[in-house]
């Protein structure tokens, strides 16, 4: 594929942040509104990583988020706060682990289940032939940019 026209690719970036700022906002509100607080996207993206790699060390979660430790340990004080995740010594070992709690992974569930309604809420201006195109083409971009273009086009 060719390069994209430099006008064409300036209102594309506009129009995708502002679809971000939109999306960010909604989802946001609609947090606060199921949930009873303000939690950020980094609570659940965190959950989101130690449910999908297991219990890790503080240290890593950081590197797995790519935040320094200090903003990881901030934010793991909250989501020990909330009751959501726990600090506590691995089972072999001295180091310190955080795990989810289950109250932590249905606060999660519930996070994906409002980020998705809030994401067909965005998306229903397209019609349904418009919505196979837009998810083919970020499943395309996504794959693309982990080395999977060759998967993502079949």
């Amino acid at each position: 594929m060719g390069t994209l026209d430099a006008t064409l690719l300036e209102t594309l970036d506009a129009d995708l942040e502002e679809f971000r700022r939109q999306l960010r906002v909604r989802l946001r509100r609609a947090v606060r509104n199921s949930l009873g607080r303000s939690v950020g996207s980094p609570a659940f993206r965190i959950i989101e990583t130690l449910g999908s790699r297991g219990p890790l060390s503080p240290a890593e979660l950081a590197a797995a988020m790519e935040v320094r430790t200090s903003t990881m340990a901030a934010h793991l004080d909250r989501l020990e706060e909330l009751g959501w995740a726990r600090r506590g010594p691995g089972r072999s070992t001295s180091r310190v682990l955080v795990r989810v709690t289950p109250a932590g992974h249905q606060a999660c569930e519930q996070y994906r289940a409002l980020r998705r309604a809030v994401l067909s809420t965005l998306l229903e201006p397209l019609a349904p032939g418009q919505m196979d195109a837009f998810a083919s083409a970020v499943r395309l971009c996504a794959r693309a940019e982990n080395g999977d273009a060759g998967e993502a086009s079949r």
